[in-house]
């Protein structure tokens, strides 16, 4: 376990009260990164690194309450994601370097534009590498760095791109659709049975529905594709909460998207206002789980307005610090 002391003061927090109509999120006492996951400050100054070794040279790191991992390729190392800051990135790029000595960083996949994914690519960058992403969310990523597209560093997928050799082949894959955002990736390595979804899966931790992109329709759909033999594997790696069995974990954000839409449906129908959303929200069985708290109400209130016809504008941006 790599441990890095790090001010969670540098990782801008913000409200998105524009995501709803009515009262704003600060007034429930929410804070989170716009356009990232809740901003959960830890209980002491020891920001950890934890990192599971999955296959032959493939890894999962969760940097924080973010999962992000690497695999060893013959032309050096594919990252995939890279935490919620500069310092985050660059004790990431220490981890692996501790642990794939002598290997280049070759490229850095970041499975979507969230800032708790993509704020610490800069080292890797620095570094040399080939960021990869949706093609649909390049442009707005490389807003977000500060960074100039650049046709020979950057790979934009529009469906999918394997690399990789015939014994290690990695996947990088689009599922069609707008889900969790517009641009959601999967990296799929199927001879080592390993599959990281990003924020299309979460495992024993809430999903977060406020993407001004966000497609429950096409979530669904997604989580479909994932369940289906193509995607085989024995190690899934969410975006957020644990790593577990593919179908486990897929079932817990199908389940969650389910329940969370047919009561948020069922109340706006009823004629209940969205402020009272602390009242009719409750989901018990979820309750407790990783950012329950933080993110489970906003969730319900961007639901409940989807089942109302109300349009919602979605999360804020913020730049790197």
């Amino acid at each position: 376990m790599t441990r890095l002391r790090i001010s969670f003061g540098t990782l801008l927090l913000a409200l998105a009260a524009s995501t709803f109509t009515g009262a704003s999120a600060r007034a429930q006492g929410v804070r989170y990164l716009p356009g990232a996951g809740p901003a959960v400050a830890p209980k002491d100054s020891v920001f950890r690194i934890q990192v599971h070794k999955l296959s032959s040279g493939v890894y999962a790191a969760k940097l924080g309450y973010v999962w992000a991992g690497w695999v060893e390729l013959p032309e050096g190392l594919l990252v995939i994601d890279s935490g919620m800051a500069d310092s985050v990135g660059r004790a990431f790029a220490d981890t692996i370097r501790a642990r794939s000595p002598g290997q280049a960083f070759k490229y850095l996949v970041l499975t979507h534009a969230h800032e708790d994914h993509i704020l610490g690519a800069k080292p890797f960058v620095d570094a040399g590498a080939t960021r990869i992403a949706h093609a649909s969310v390049m442009t707005e990523i490389d807003s977000v760095l500060g960074l100039k597209a650049d046709p020979k560093k950057e790979i934009r997928i529009t469906n999918k791109k394997r690399l990789g050799t015939a014994a290690k082949p990695v996947d990088i894959v689009w599922l069609g659709r707008a889900a969790d955002s517009r641009g959601d990736l999967v990296i799929h390595l199927p001879k080592q049975r390993v599959l990281f979804t990003g924020d299309l899966v979460s495992y024993k931790s809430v999903p977060w529905l406020m993407d001004r992109d966000f497609n429950i329709k096409g979530w669904f759909a997604a989580l479909d594709s994932l369940s289906t033999k193509r995607f085989d594997a024995d190690s899934l790696v969410p975006g957020h909460g644990v790593i577990g069995p593919r179908i486990k974990a897929i079932h817990f954000t199908r389940s969650y998207l389910r329940d969370a839409e047919e009561k948020a449906t069922r109340i706006a129908g009823w004629g209940t206002t969205p402020f009272e959303v602390r009242r009719w929200g409750y989901l018990g069985p979820y309750e407790g789980m990783e950012f329950y708290e933080d993110v489970h109400y906003l969730n319900m209130r961007r639901l409940y307005n989807e089942a109302k016809g109300i349009k919602t504008p979605g999360r804020g941006r913020v730049k790197p610090q």
